[in-house]
């Protein structure tokens, strides 16, 4: 079975107040001869992308090795009023190279963005741990691993150490807990410090 853990992102949704939101529309284009056509032009802040990676610098190449790998995922959805810590964890199922995905559930809250905004976070303990461990990514159903200063904090410890954050993520209670293969599809797109990314899981 094959799901798709990717967030659709919807034209005009701010994820972050400041940033410009996605914006499409058809646009009237004139070849070399005058000839006139018609296509679809978008624009977006690529933090306020939906699902995406943040690689923090425009510098980072993600080797295609990486980019198809074994996945682990811990549900924490029944926490919702404190910081998730590595006690509500089972560390036994994390191994290098794995793909760690947190379920938090808060994607059923997409279309409520105060209550999206508003969402658990990961403790820096477990970061830390995760990346001792050299996990390849750590990714959320909620706007970031870190709320406020945190989520800036995360991302940026994260880049540093080549483990990445990603987030916006979908549908996490459809997949197993283990056991099940990631295939993450960023954009190839030069320039950009974080990639709008497609994710499918199979298991």
């Amino acid at each position: 079975m094959i799901i798709d853990i990717t967030q659709t992102t919807k034209i005009g949704r701010v994820y972050r107040k400041g940033s410009e939101p996605l914006q499409v529309e058809t646009v009237k284009r004139f070849q070399s001869s005058g000839k006139e056509y018609t296509t679809t032009s978008f624009s977006c802040d690529v933090h306020n992308m939906g699902t995406h990676i943040d690689v923090m610098s425009s510098n980072v190449i993600l080797e295609n090795e990486r980019l198809i790998a074994q996945g682990i995922k811990f549900d924490v959805s029944n926490i919702k009023d404190r910081t998730i810590t590595l006690d509500d964890l089972d560390l036994s199922i994390v191994k290098e190279g794995v793909y760690v995905f947190f379920q938090t559930n808060w994607d059923k809250y997409f279309d409520d963005e105060e209550k999206y905004n508003n969402h658990p976070e990961i403790s820096m303990e477990v970061i830390e741990y995760l990346v001792d461990k050299k996990v390849n990514m750590i990714g959320i159903d909620t706007l970031g691993l870190g709320l406020s200063k945190n989520h800036g904090l995360i991302d940026v410890f994260l880049g540093k150490h080549g483990a990445y954050a990603i987030e916006n993520l979908a549908n996490l209670d459809k997949i197993p807990k283990d056991n099940f293969r990631v295939y993450c599809l960023p954009m190839k797109i030069e320039g950009l410090d974080a990639y709008p990314t497609r994710i499918l899981v199979e298991f």
